[in-house]
């Protein structure tokens, strides 16, 4: 009886001890917070919103699945309205929080007036816009696909190779009015440089209604080329005038959100439009990371924008660099300073094939500086015009020439 009773005893004891120590365990897997600025609701959010559902689904995903290193994972999407007054609000509530990470999305003129605080706070900041002023000098702040300078660059580049005749190519510069949007003429100097003539640069309300004036000014410069940096709701007002006036001048869109162009555009209006890429994207759909965005979209519609996917790539890094950090310096050490370093320990990621490749390194913290040209073709249909094509880093290039 008394051996029994031993036996009882031991074996509770053993069950206790499970118990405790499994409670130790998951108390000690203690929650990663994740931050998103971004506008849900105001003049830019046709164009952005997608961002914050990406990070909205794939870090409720993640956590799903396990979080971070066993960690669990919350995401909080904060709508800015595109309003800078309510950027600096959110990232003041949230900058000393603790395991807290941030991102503002694809608000350029925010991200560049705070660029300087960021420094100050330690607190790495990723952008999923191409806002070049904000990338150089390196500083706090961690991009996804290379400056739209830099992508002006890239065109041109382009435009120069495959250009035959004697005379120089005239391009004109069709600009958003906003911070990032107007970032491109940063690289007037380049194309200068290799022989593409700037003829024309005119800037696009945020939210217009009629821009015939400014395509007749530009149609009257004469340009081959047209190089814009439009959002969903720029574009739709300039390819219906476009059209409207029978201009058929080639155009590139900086960013090419071609589901919401196919959606609100007639084809006779969109067709031959042609666009960048720095992701593979909605239409690409043998690509595991597009059919993983498509799985992730599916409780919101059937086909994830352009926007959504390569989104969707930019949290998957985010969610890397803040992995990094937990591997090299554990939980209660997770601050801004781990995962600024945990950034630049990113080499060649692919976020499962939509990507190149993202790299980051010490002077360069654009992340990629790969880029495609796609094109609408005339039945709607869209397709690949070039392969990926390297981004000149343009305010590298022009602090090292002194332009």
């Amino acid at each position: 009886m008394k051996a029994k009773k031993l036996v009882c005893f031991v074996a509770v004891s053993f069950l206790a001890m499970v118990f405790c120590f499994g409670n130790v365990l998951a108390a000690d897997k203690r929650p990663i917070h994740f931050v998103m600025l971004t506008d849900l609701t105001g003049p830019a959010h046709a164009q952005v919103a997608p961002n914050g559902w990406a990070a909205e689904d794939y870090i409720k995903w993640l956590d799903k699945n396990g979080g971070i290193n066993g960690h669990p994972l919350t995401i909080e999407v904060i709508d800015t309205k595109y309003q800078l007054p309510l950027a600096r609000t959110a990232y003041a509530r949230n900058k000393a929080r603790k395991q807290t990470t941030i991102s503002f999305d694809c608000f350029s003129g925010a991200i560049e007036a705070m660029k300087g605080q960021f420094a100050v706070d330690k607190i790495p900041v990723a952008m999923n816009t191409g806002h070049g002023p904000a990338l150089y000098p390196t500083s706090w702040v961690f991009a996804t696909l290379p400056p739209y300078d830099d992508t002006l660059c890239t065109y041109a580049n382009w435009i120069k190779s495959n250009w035959k005749e004697k005379r120089k190519p005239r391009l004109a510069l069709l600009l958003g009015d906003y911070a990032s949007g107007r970032s491109p003429e940063l690289a007037r100097w380049y194309c200068e440089k290799i022989g593409v003539d700037i003829v024309s640069t005119e800037y696009v309300p945020v939210l217009p209604t009629d821009t015939s004036d400014l395509l007749v000014r530009m149609r009257d410069k004469k340009p081959d080329f047209v190089f814009d940096t439009l959002m969903p709701d720029q574009v739709k007002v300039v390819l219906r005038d476009r059209h409207k006036l029978g201009i058929k001048i080639p155009q590139l869109n900086f960013v090419f959100n071609s589901d919401l162009i196919k959606a609100t555009v007639p084809l006779e209006a969109y067709a031959g439009y042609m666009g960048f890429q720095c992701s593979a994207s909605w239409w690409e759909k043998d690509n595991p990371g597009v059919k993983f965005a498509y799985k992730l979209y599916q409780h919101r519609g059937p086909v994830p924008n352009y926007m959504y996917v390569w989104g969707l790539s930019g949290i998957m890094v985010w969610a890397e660099a803040v992995k990094n950090a937990l591997n090299t310096v554990g939980y209660d050490k997770l601050d801004g300073q781990a995962i600024r370093d945990g950034y630049l320990q990113i080499k060649n990621f692919t976020a499962m094939g939509l990507l190149k490749e993202i790299t980051y390194y010490p002077d360069d913290l654009r992340g990629s500086k790969w880029l495609k040209i796609c094109k609408f073709n005339n039945d709607g249909s869209l397709s690949n015009v070039t392969g990926w094509m390297e981004a000149p880093h343009n305010l590298k290039l022009k602090a090292k020439e002194g332009k």
